[in-house]
């Protein structure tokens, strides 16, 4: 009868894949935080623009575009 009522324990899982386990979700946050940094950039870099705009006011020639100056011109 105490075969029928008792509850046999489950194994400790193995300490070698507890640490694979843990290696595997530290790899896995830091790829997330890369990511997370690589769209806060993204949005950053949206918000604020580049810092040589082609019709800036910081420009001299702001209307004559890009010119060549050097190699061949």
């Amino acid at each position: 009868m105490g075969s029928l009522f008792g509850r046999s324990k489950a194994p400790a899982p193995d300490p070698e894949l507890k640490a694979a386990q843990e290696r595997q979700q530290q790899r896995l946050d830091a790829q997330e935080q890369q990511k997370m940094a690589a769209i806060a950039a993204r949005k950053q870099a949206r918000m604020v623009g580049g810092k040589r705009m082609l019709l800036s006011a910081d420009r001299p020639d702001a209307e004559l575009g890009i010119t060549k100056t050097t190699l061949g011109s």
